[in-house]
């Protein structure tokens, strides 16, 4: 008589077709939080021993290697992992409502503040690690939040609002936006410090050349030490991912208002900040910083707010607290 097999046919699991390999799903990682964002990812396969209830994923773009571009396996706990919701079409949302934003190749949790004139919204993001809590998203950047339960979605889909696949291409994040920018000599940029999140800063540079695999030998041209004084010519490779086009020059008000969303010039870079005291003369303002520092500027030393997101610049609603 043949040996038994370990497991018998009827326990092996029979996967539904989202945790088959190749599918596309969206993970939470347990490490960030339930705070954190969904990513999308793709099966490779179910773990062994199969009674575990893992599986092999590969992310999209979480985990990414910023020099190679390799994305390395990760086992995922099947209580971490929900199908990648079909395609929706645009909607009207209204204020009030508990959406999903696409933003930094993940889908972040929050609700609708309002509809602003130009046919975009406001959206205030639940997560705490999120600066600024208010940011302006158009429509296609947006869905109705769904909690998948039990197999299948809370509230359900419904049929009239899964989209053709000519409106897919319109609406999810195409691999032109999300391919990383290339620039050319003597181009105009803004380079991040080597800080993430609230502790970035913006400075001024000019690129040199490029050294190969989407780095690029940089020239600051206003960088600071901490007295103050120009470093003047300072070089310094950097990744695609720590640099950005100079935002547009957009029309800087006479005055800021109370709470309107600024970038504050400060030893040679840009920092994040809210407009929180307006001071008698009208021309120096009181500045809360992503830092958490509260710091005096000239009207000159302030610019208003602007975000790149997935190659394009997005202006924040003035007047919004964050």
């Amino acid at each position: 008589m043949s040996k038994r097999s370990k497991y018998d046919l009827d326990s092996i699991p029979q996967d539904p077709p989202y945790l088959q390999p190749g599918a596309l799903v969206e993970i939470q990682p347990p490490e960030f939080g339930y705070e954190s964002p969904w990513h999308t990812a793709t099966i490779v396969q179910r773990a062994t021993p199969i009674s575990s209830n893992r599986f092999v994923v590969r992310f999209t773009h979480l985990f990414q290697d910023e020099k190679t571009g390799n994305r390395p396996l990760r086992m995922i706990s099947l209580g971490d992992i929900r199908p990648h919701p079909p395609p929706q079409r645009p909607r009207k949302f209204e204020n009030g409502d508990h959406a999903d934003v696409y933003h930094k190749h993940s889908w972040w949790e929050g609700v609708i503040v309002q509809e602003l004139k130009n046919g975009n919204y406001l959206f205030r993001f639940n997560s705490d690690n999120q600066w600024p809590k208010f940011v302006e998203f158009g429509v296609n950047q947006l869905r109705l939040h769904r909690t998948w339960i039990n197999g299948q979605w809370i509230p359900p889909l419904e049929a009239s609002e899964i989209a053709v696949e000519e409106v897919q291409r319109e609406e999810e994040p195409t691999k032109k936006t999300m391919e990383m920018e290339e620039y050319n000599e003597r181009a105009l940029v803004e380079v991040a410090n080597d800080e993430d999140g609230s502790n970035r800063a913006w400075y001024p540079a000019i690129i040199v050349t490029a050294v190969g695999n989407k780095r690029y030998l940089i020239q600051y041209t206003t960088m600071r030490t901490d007295d103050n004084s120009n470093i003047g010519f300072f070089g310094k490779v950097r990744d695609t991912l720590h640099i950005r086009p100079r935002p547009p020059d957009i029309a800087v008000p006479d005055q800021f208002v109370m709470l309107e969303q600024v970038d504050a010039f400060y030893k040679g870079g840009w920092w994040k900040g809210v407009i929180i005291k307006v001071l008698s003369d009208d021309s120096k303002y009181h500045v809360y910083l992503a830092t958490h520092e509260e710091m005096e500027f000239k009207h000159s030393e302030l610019r208003l707010h602007q975000d790149w997101i997935d190659g394009k610049w997005t202006k924040p609603s003035p007047g919004v607290h964050l």
